[in-house]
């Protein structure tokens, strides 16, 4: 059974100062009393106090930008090259951290500015391990970290559905275009129901082009058409 020995406290200065050569071990960790834990990690160039990080395997940093993939960490100064070094915090709660207008207590996600975070749900930007605690003031907002992470492949805005809606267009014997309130996406997800009876899609009964059905032939007087989809 392997012996667990626990990180090594390290903590050579406070978390606010900016190394300008190495002080540690890069990749190091380190807890402050309140139980808060940070990695010792490389600069880059335009990091502020505060600005989200992805690092890499040689503990190297980029600001965070759409699509980024990694481990995460908020920057606690201004480490602003490759050539300076200092703390990031990984774990617990930090209160400097940048982001874009955002409420309390919301899933975040990378933000359109590098090194901010928002909660505008973004496909596969969603940040893993992190969450707001307070809204923002001034672009910066409390927020909780659990060893945060970016994948590239979670996230985005909510599903939602149309169930038994009227899709818009005469039916009056000579239309066969109607159009839907939103686009179906996907456009598979669209099930349409002529009296009761589901139609083909991909041109057997109608196709689908954005919002817009077009049947093969014209809808009857009286018949009773239904949608049902995601958008």
């Amino acid at each position: 059974m392997a012996e667990l020995t626990g990180h090594i406290q390290i903590f050579h200065s406070n978390t606010t100062i900016v190394d300008a050569s190495l002080k540690a071990t890069l990749g190091s960790r380190g807890i402050d009393k309140s139980g808060n834990e940070y990695i010792y990690l490389q600069g880059v160039a335009s990091t502020v106090a505060g600005d989200w990080t992805v690092y890499d395997s040689s503990y190297a940093t980029t600001r965070l930008v759409a699509n980024s993939v990694g481990p995460i960490a908020i920057a606690m100064a201004a480490i602003d090259s490759t050539s300076s070094y200092g703390w990031y915090q990984v774990f617990g709660i930090n209160t400097i951290a940048r982001t874009d207008t955002v409420a309390a207590n919301k899933s975040l996600y990378i933000d359109g500015t590098t090194g901010r975070a928002d909660d505008l749900g973004v496909t596969g930007d969603l940040i893993i391990g992190a969450y707001s605690l307070t809204a923002d003031t001034s672009n910066v907002a409390t927020v909780y970290l659990n060893y945060p992470s970016v994948s590239n492949d979670l996230g985005g805005s909510s599903i939602n559905y149309a169930d038994n809606e009227i899709p818009s267009g005469a039916i009056d014997g000579s239309n066969p275009t109607f159009t839907l309130a939103n686009t179906p996406s996907p456009a598979a997800s669209l099930s349409l129901f002529l009296n009761g009876t589901q139609q083909g899609a991909g041109g057997e009964d109608f196709s689908l082009s954005g919002a817009e059905i077009t049947f093969n032939s014209n809808l009857l007087s009286g018949s009773k058409l239904r949608a049902f989809y995601r958008y």
